[in-house]
């Protein structure tokens, strides 16, 4: 069943001289096992809009439903809500706290009550999944790299076996082999594990190789909401955004300036097949 949200809205500091309005009618449906982009500048309302669907903050006004269910109403509970939609922070350091990386990942299943071969089951699968190696089970998840870092939050939240995986910058600092890393690891457990992925970046290369769908956010409405290809061919309007599509999009762009029959390209794969398209029609002729 999908997350739905129903004409919600957010107001910060309701009331006072410090009061914006930082959801604006939202409407979006979230089907099961979709990968999904979410872009937008800072203040866009990204980081806010992930917040509303685990409950961590709540709508001024609006509804939102999971698996059929409105999760303000009052018998509904959050605490089951945020086993099944896993929230992983920009920081992972905001979410690790115990003494050594099994004990931070097993903490979850242990929350859940529930028994202690399926804690240890569910950890050590989730260690497995995002690729943390067997000499740092016993490590402080604190003396770890940012990307091992990110990859103890991650499992901490896969090891609930959410339905839902929602991600808030999981790259930000890494270098791009570690990017890369991390984003493989995500697209393999989504595609394995048909669970729905909602990540947020600002990098539009990430967004373009990885997603299936990609929302994008301004000033608090939901500005485009299609492909990546659908969504970047508006570049002009994201430009006027503070945002932009990917590079090889404007590589293709004046390729066409300059009369070479160029498509439109989000990734370099897909530019590659269309510049070796070219070729082999030039060779025919």
């Amino acid at each position: 069943m999908p997350i739905v949200m129903d004409h919600v809205n957010y107001i910060y500091s309701a009331g006072t001289a410090y009061e914006k309005h930082a959801l604006k009618d939202i409407n979006l449906t979230i089907p099961d096992g979709q990968f999904i982009g979410l872009i937008g500048h800072t203040g866009s309302g990204k980081s806010t809009l992930i917040q509303h669907l685990n409950g961590l903050i709540k709508a001024s006004s609006g509804s939102i439903y999971f698996n059929g269910r409105d999760i303000y109403d009052e018998d509904f509970s959050m605490k089951n809500l945020r086993t099944r939609v896993g929230l992983v922070f920009q920081y992972p350091e905001h979410q690790l706290f115990e003494t050594t990386v099994v004990k931070d990942v097993e903490f979850g299943p242990k929350n859940m009550k529930l028994p202690k071969l399926e804690v240890n089951l569910r950890t050590f699968e989730a260690i497995k999944m995002v690729g943390i190696s067997e000499e740092l089970y016993d490590a402080s998840p604190f003396e770890l790299s940012g990307g091992q870092k990110r990859r103890v939050a991650i499992a901490g939240v896969l090891a609930m076996k959410p339905e839902v995986l929602i991600l808030d910058e999981p790259t930000a600092g890494l270098d791009p082999m570690g990017r890369d890393e991390i984003l493989d690891q995500i697209a393999k457990i989504q595609k394995e594990q048909k669970i729905t992925v909602i990540l947020v970046s600002h990098s539009m290369e990430d967004v373009a190789k990885y997603v299936d769908r990609l929302i994008v956010m301004d000033h608090g409405s939901v500005q485009f909401d299609g492909t990546p290809k659908e969504v970047f061919s508006h570049y002009k309007e994201l430009e006027n955004m503070g945002l932009a599509a990917p590079q090889v999009t404007y590589v293709m762009q004046e390729l066409r300036k300059k009369g070479f029959p160029a498509g439109e390209a989000t990734t370099v794969e897909e530019a590659k097949k269309e510049i070796l398209g070219w070729i082999g029609d030039k060779r025919k002729i």
